[in-house]
């Protein structure tokens, strides 16, 4: 599955954090190195070419943001509230993603690798080429999304939530879990390795015997 890379230019100026508490609405072409952000203006706010480097969201609640052609390394987005977002052509790498509520959201061109992403909620999402890589999961959310070519890669997804969520195409044999939640009339085409087969087995209620 082809993923697009965001399109970042090869220069980028220093954003200082302090300007994006003014009344801009939109941040583009630049690059922001080592902040804590813990505020931001009131209103829908878009990012549009911004590299993010170890900067850290403390639980920021965003109104529709939008990230497009954005890339973060080693951020922390742990219990950002960022619903009704619009990811597009997104890369996060190594970075921290706990308990960040991304619902009702459109994510398209989207990796997220080697990153933690536990109770991260992805509910009523759309996904559309998308990946996964070497990301932790564990009680993540996905429940009654949308996935259009997504992928899974070496996933820790034990507790994860795929109610109502189809996962015809999807491969999680790369993955490690125990249980996962899924319904049953969605699983159809979803592929799995024998062993991740009693996981499901034990989400659906039935006794395994030896």
């Amino acid at each position: 599955m082809k993923i697009d890379k965001p399109k970042l230019p090869k220069e980028l100026y220093e954003i200082d954090v302090a300007s994006l508490l003014d009344e801009d609405r939109y941040i583009s072409r630049g690059i922001i190195r080592s902040w804590g952000i813990n505020e931001l203006p009131e209103g829908k706010i878009t990012f549009d070419q911004i590299h993010f480097q170890d900067v850290s969201f403390d639980g920021v609640q965003f109104e529709q943001v939008e990230f497009i052609d954005c890339r973060f390394d080693r951020c922390d987005l742990s219990n950002v509230n960022m619903g009704e977002a619009i990811l597009h052509r997104l890369e996060i790498n190594q970075s921290k993603l706990v308990g960040m509520q991304c619902s009702q959201s459109r994510l398209g061109h989207v990796l997220i690798q080697d990153s933690v992403a536990n109770y991260a909620s992805f509910s009523f999402s759309q996904f559309k080429n998308v990946r996964f890589q070497q990301t932790a999961l564990s009680k993540s959310d996905f429940f009654e999304s949308g996935f259009t070519k997504v992928e899974f890669d070496s996933c820790e997804l034990d507790g994860a939530n795929f109610t109502e969520t189809s996962l015809a195409t999807i491969d999680l044999s790369s993955c490690t879990y125990e249980q996962v939640t899924v319904s049953v009339d969605k699983l159809a085409g979803c592929t799995v390795s024998t062993e991740q087969a009693l996981g499901f087995a034990k989400s659906l209620g039935l006794v395994i015997k030896e």
